[in-house]
């Protein structure tokens, strides 16, 4: 798997990490995005990519920057590649 078809799994994983960090629920952060618990659990098992809307508003949600939240993600993706994933 290539560095883009894992995104989606790598932010969904960033974001279930974050949220359980901030003692979140799935059904307490579709509730402050207007969303669904299926959603959220979507999302964080990489079968959804959010909108950019959505992105911000989860970041939001879950009290970090969005540019904080995709350097996560970006740093999760060079650490794969430096691990050897593929």
């Amino acid at each position: 798997m290539n560095k883009v078809q894992r995104l989606p799994l790598i932010f969904g994983t960033v974001i279930a990490e974050t949220r359980m960090r901030e003692g979140i629920t799935q059904e307490q952060l579709a509730e402050a995005i207007g969303s669904t618990n299926v959603y959220i659990s979507l999302l964080e098992n990489g079968q959804r990519q959010p909108s950019l809307n959505a992105m911000i508003l989860i970041a939001n949600s879950l009290g970090i920057a969005p540019e904080k939240l995709m350097e996560q993600v970006s740093s999760r993706l060079d650490h794969e590649n430096t691990c050897g994933k593929s």
